[in-house]
């Protein structure tokens, strides 16, 4: 896809990723909305990127506010080519027996909820266009569980899943999906992460951060080349492949005797 004006909506667009997508793709000549639940944040990502980018107020835990952005977005710039769904929040490191179950409830009804209400809103109507792409923001953590990390990396593993089933279902209609896996980036969800570390681990964890606009440029290649994976940080490749090969390792005679089922093609 040759995303040159193109429309482009970027959810959780007030700063850190979100912010760098849409910038890259207004780099590129598209034309972009972003939103934020905080309206404030996304006016002024939407000013500093300028190139006609729209600022819209957004809650995609709620599908009222996602059908009032789409009227938005419709009204001033055009129906949606490429969906970018990376509003994401996170929560502090911690024993998942100390995780409430509002902050379970929270993360999950933005991280899940909101990225299954973007992609059913949308999903329609480029199948009857014929043409579109979704990209969905999972994380390193959506590969690569992390101790102390269960909810926020559960959350993250859904939504790799999901991605990889919708774009088997949208292919044989010409609409694309890729996958977002970043790693440690600039954002102020990384930022406050970091808050009751000590000073020094601050600054250390800082220094390694990437700029977010780089994550928007591999996004916009993603989109144009239709490519599922998008992975930005590949220092963590080695223990996706300690991961995968203890996966591998158990694989070997059936539970029950001679069975040889095989696998059901719906």
């Amino acid at each position: 896809m040759d995303v040159a004006g193109k429309v482009v909506l970027v959810t959780g667009g007030g700063g850190g990723i979100g912010a760098g997508i849409a910038e890259a793709f207004a780099e590129q000549g598209a034309k972009v909305a972003v939103t934020d639940i905080n309206l404030d944040f996304a006016r002024a990502e939407a000013e500093r990127i300028g190139r006609g980018t729209i600022a819209l107020a957004h809650d995609v835990t709620s599908p009222e506010s996602w059908a009032e952005v789409k009227a938005a977005v419709e009204a001033q710039v055009g129906p949606v080519d490429v969906l970018c769904n990376n509003a994401g929040i996170s929560i502090p490191f911690r024993p998942m027996e100390e995780i409430t179950l509002e902050q379970f409830d929270r993360v999950m009804a933005i991280n899940v909820r909101g990225v299954f209400l973007g992609c059913t809103l949308f999903m329609p109507e480029m199948k009857a266009r014929r043409s579109g792409h979704i990209v969905n923001t999972s994380s390193v953590n959506g590969q690569l569980p992390h101790g102390t990390f269960a909810v926020y990396s559960a959350s993250k593993f859904a939504v790799s899943a999901l991605s990889e089933s919708i774009r088997q279902e949208l292919e044989p209609f010409g609409v694309g999906v890729s996958i977002l896996y970043p790693g440690l980036t600039r954002s102020r969800m990384s930022e406050g992460q970091m808050d009751k570390l000590p000073e020094e681990m601050q600054r250390a964890i800082a220094g390694k951060m990437m700029e977010p606009v780089w994550l928007g440029r591999a996004v916009v290649r993603a989109v144009e080349n239709n490519a599922l994976h998008i992975v930005t940080h590949p220092d963590h490749k080695a223990a996706l492949e300690a991961r995968m090969a203890a996966l591998y390792a158990s694989f070997g005679e059936p539970a029950q005797p001679g069975f040889s089922g095989g696998r059901i093609e719906v």
